[in-house]
């Protein structure tokens, strides 16, 4: 490799050639542009092991940037490899019960996506809308090694092979997912105090490995960073809450789960906005008279442009569960 500047193809191209020579004749990799959510096309390099039928993707996008040197590549390159060894499948992977729709419908279960954003995908699977939003289906991957982490997207073509039609679809994935993926609510502070705990915990601990007191070491400071941080939080004046599921994947689609809603407003005697602020959950915030809706709006956009991923991006809308109709309104 020289210093001589690449553009993203030729990166990709060097990126497969030294993948390939560095985990052999065994592998086949190959890359493959993806469309995923909200139209982001993405460059996913994949690692087939012969033999095995199911193979790791890592998308590269993120880890190219303009003027990038051929050195700087052999960093990435490195870092796939120990990526690919490190996912790699022991067995292959059981998806027998998804041909059969006796069996497929067991797992079929929703998540919510932004109608606009996926117009194009749309006219390929069955959907139902709801707003701006849309409710897409999807077989959830229950067997080794995903455990409901992993997902395939019902098409079109899947629903007529299965000899169904999307309100079939919609009632036994209206069903299954609260019970594949029961809905959690947290407070702002607890959500925050464990994300915080775990990410200072992985920062501290491994630097006093080798010193008897590691452990209680990290959790101390860990204990005074998470505070100090989360003194902000309550500082903020209005409370704030976290909607997701247990498995914290899709879990804006709780949203939608019979009662869920009606049962938090219960329990708090008051309406709430609903705040999208991925594809993986919602902020709920109890409704105060004089409550400014345009910074509330403001807030959902400042954080789908500069804390969440694109194709996780729900939508830049705020919605207001109203307790008396028990329904959700969007508002804008």
């Amino acid at each position: 490799m020289n210093n001589t500047s690449v553009n993203f193809t030729s990166f990709t191209r060097i990126i497969l050639k030294n993948l390939q020579e560095m985990l052999g004749e065994n592998y086949s990799v190959f890359s493959q542009n993806v469309t995923k959510n909200n139209g982001i096309e993405l460059t996913g390099v994949i690692a087939k092991r012969k033999g095995c039928n199911a193979s790791p993707t890592i998308y590269i996008n993120e880890f190219y940037h303009d003027g990038m040197a051929e050195p700087e590549i052999k960093q990435v390159v490195d870092m796939l490899y120990d990526d690919f060894q490190a996912a790699e499948f022991e067995d292959d992977v059981d998806l027998s019960e998804f041909i059969e729709f006796e069996t497929a419908k067991k797992k079929i279960a929703f998540k919510l996506v932004h109608g606009e954003q996926n117009r194009e995908l749309l006219k390929l699977i069955p959907h139902r809308l709801f707003y701006n939003l849309a409710m897409v289906f999807y077989y959830t991957v229950q067997e080794t090694p995903f455990y409901g982490k992993a997902a395939i997207l019902v098409y079109n073509t899947h629903m007529q092979r299965w000899g169904t039609n999307e309100e079939e679809l919609y009632q036994i994935a209206m069903e299954n997912t609260p019970a594949l993926f029961p809905g959690v609510i947290d407070s702002m502070q607890d959500v925050m105090r464990g994300i915080l705990e775990e990410g200072l915990k992985e920062e501290i601990l491994p630097a006093e490995q080798g010193k008897e007191k590691s452990a209680i070491s990290g959790e101390n400071q860990t204990d005074d960073l998470a505070g100090q941080i989360l003194e902000d939080v309550k500082e903020m004046k209005m409370p704030m809450y976290v909607l997701t599921n247990q498995q914290k994947l899709y879990g804006a689609a709780c949203m939608l789960y019979p009662g869920v809603l009606k049962a938090f407003s219960e329990e708090n005697g008051q309406d709430f906005y609903v705040l999208p602020s991925s594809v993986h959950e919602v902020i709920l915030i109890p409704a105060e008279p004089g409550t400014n809706e345009a910074l509330l709006r403001e807030i959902v956009t400042e954080i789908n442009r500069t804390q969440v991923a694109k194709d996780e991006v729900l939508a830049d809308s705020i919605y207001y569960y109203s307790r008396n109709r028990d329904q959700i309104i969007w508002l804008s």
